[in-house]
């Protein structure tokens, strides 16, 4: 072969590797992602001909070409755009959610306050309804000029448990509350309820003791007493309450008695 043909044939170039060598970007593959620094035109040689080449333009601001591992090659990704725009939506979405909370709980705790309320005035007005029927029956009876508080007690006794004889000041053998005007005597021959009802209630209504059926409660139960002789004696034809002196009762506790 001539020497000319081959220093020609060796300064002949294909085009594509003309754009190889001479290319306007610079690319580097790093395992399997392309990342492109700047603006590239890359022609492709036609399989038959070198004159027709195909030219791809990229642009690779704000873009990414990244291998996929599944395909064996690489592909173009592109990342979404965020910026402070996105965050800023982001924030508020969550303050309006914030709020929204806030504003049910709140409406909420109001709507159990009010409930709460309307309980207690319910249960305040029944309350008086029943202190009501203890102390409005119209029993007004001094019993012979009991202390204050004793007729409190009695008055209120009579409305629980009306159709009763009710004896207080008077005279009796022995040591006794009745002279004093700190004795009750309630006549009848079913005393049990009675009874029962003040020694349940014996602090409210200041109550130091009870008699009845031949028995004595001073708090701590029922105790047998000696026999005295006779019905009355032995207090079976009435139930005697002896109060404390000073007392202040609360005649509401009988509420539950009757």
């Amino acid at each position: 072969m001539p020497e000319g043909a081959v220093r020609g044939a060796s300064r002949h170039r294909s085009p594509g590797r003309a754009a190889i060598r001479h290319g306007a970007v610079a690319a580097g593959l790093t395992g399997s992602a392309l990342a492109l620094v700047g603006p590239a035109v890359i022609a492709l040689p036609d399989q038959d001909t070198q004159d027709a080449a195909a030219t791809l333009e990229l642009s690779a601001q704000g873009a990414a070409l990244a291998a996929t591992p599944s395909s064996g090659g690489t592909q173009a990704a592109v990342a979404p755009v965020s910026g402070p725009g996105t965050s800023a939506a982001s924030a508020d979405l969550i303050k309006a959610t914030e709020r929204d909370r806030a504003a049910d709980a709140a409406t909420a705790r109001q709507a159990q306050a009010r409930q709460a309320e309307q309980q207690r005035a319910q249960e305040a007005a029944a309350e008086q309804e029943r202190t009501a029927s203890i102390t409005g029956c119209g029993a007004s009876s001094s019993y012979g000029g009991v202390a204050d508080s004793v007729q409190e007690v009695g008055n209120a006794m009579e409305c629980v448990f009306p159709g009763h004889d009710v004896l207080g000041v008077g005279s009796r053998g022995g040591q006794s509350d009745h002279p004093g005007g700190y004795a009750l005597d309630f006549m009848t021959t079913d005393g049990d309820t009675i009874a029962d009802c003040v020694i349940e209630n014996k602090d409210d209504l200041g109550v130091s003791y009870v008699i009845w059926d031949q028995r004595i409660n001073t708090g701590s139960g029922w105790e047998g007493m000696e026999d005295r002789g006779g019905a009355t004696a032995n207090h079976e034809d009435h139930v005697h309450i002896s109060f404390d002196r000073g007392g202040s009762p609360d005649v509401s506790a009988l509420r539950s008695c009757g």
